[in-house]
């Protein structure tokens, strides 16, 4: 694929992550400088604030399903933020949307320092994730517990 079009790719995703937290009844904004976080989540009624970046690939058919494979900055993982960063990995599969993996940066940094997750590739930790009618997986762990896991932004009825 592309770099351009890859750029496409992930702008797409960004925004679909947007609808979804639109959709639950959050607030959303994209930061003029994108220095991390490509979106700030905020409850109006109260100032609760997320920080998040988006991480978009292409499934890969599969005999078992699909695959996708994610790139993360060493550098922003390790990077203890306030409030902290979440990752939401989404993948465009078969001409659709559907699949979020949604995990804190601190939880994402456990899983590759003491479950050796994914592999390095000079600054990138590079994510190898499976999806399949009985999970989701990266390497050797079970992920099924960040399948569309937007469990901290409850809905809001407004």
């Amino acid at each position: 694929m592309s770099k351009k079009k890859n750029l496409y790719l992930g702008k797409a995703g960004q925004f679909v992550v947007m609808s979804e937290f639109l959709v639950k009844g959050w607030n959303v904004a994209i930061p003029e400088v994108d220095i991390g976080d490509d979106i700030f989540v905020v409850k109006d009624q109260n100032g609760d604030f997320s920080r998040i970046q988006v991480k978009t690939a292409t499934g890969q058919k599969k005999k078992y399903d699909f695959s996708a494979q994610f790139n993360i900055p060493l550098l922003q993982l390790e990077k203890v933020f306030t409030p902290d960063l979440t990752y939401v990995l989404t993948v465009r599969f078969d001409g659709k949307w559907g699949c979020f993996l949604v995990v804190k940066r601190d939880t994402l940094l456990e899983e590759y320092q003491l479950f050796n997750i994914g592999s390095t590739q000079g600054t990138q930790l590079i994510l190898y994730v499976k999806f399949d009618g009985k999970g989701v997986s990266c390497g050797n762990r079970n992920w099924t517990r960040f399948y569309n896991n937007f469990d901290d932004w409850e809905e809001i009825d407004h």
